[in-house]
């Protein structure tokens, strides 16, 4: 998997299905099917099933749609400073490559 690929993999153990629609995003930078982050993300407090990380802030986990519409890509960084959307734009950058190495790992160990 290269950073260029588009497709992310559930973090959730065993389940490593390919990620499309919607999906679970948590501040320790794993990602989740929507069929487990509902389930898993539903209870309080909410714990990481990919590294037992307390997620307990507003943000912590965020179910975002992984092919959002061309209206949503046109407003939603709209009227932010331009250091603020490449700060924006690092993070994700840094997420993917995150994923990238995780999927890697995973796949040595024979877990994907």
């Amino acid at each position: 998997m290269s950073l260029c690929d588009d497709t992310l993999l559930c973090n959730f153990p065993k389940c490593r299905a390919k990620l499309s629609g919607f999906a679970w995003v948590t501040a320790c930078s794993h990602v989740f099917c929507d069929q487990h982050g509902s389930g898993e993300f539903s209870r309080s407090p909410a714990i990481c099933p990919a590294c037992s990380s307390a997620l307990s802030g507003k943000l912590d986990i965020v179910r975002t749609e992984l092919s959002p519409s061309e209206e949503y890509k046109a407003m939603v960084l709209a009227g932010l400073r331009p250091d603020v959307v490449l700060d924006i734009s690092a993070r994700a950058l840094a997420f993917w490559s995150y994923q990238v190495k995780h999927i890697s790992v995973c796949m040595r160990m024979n877990v994907v």
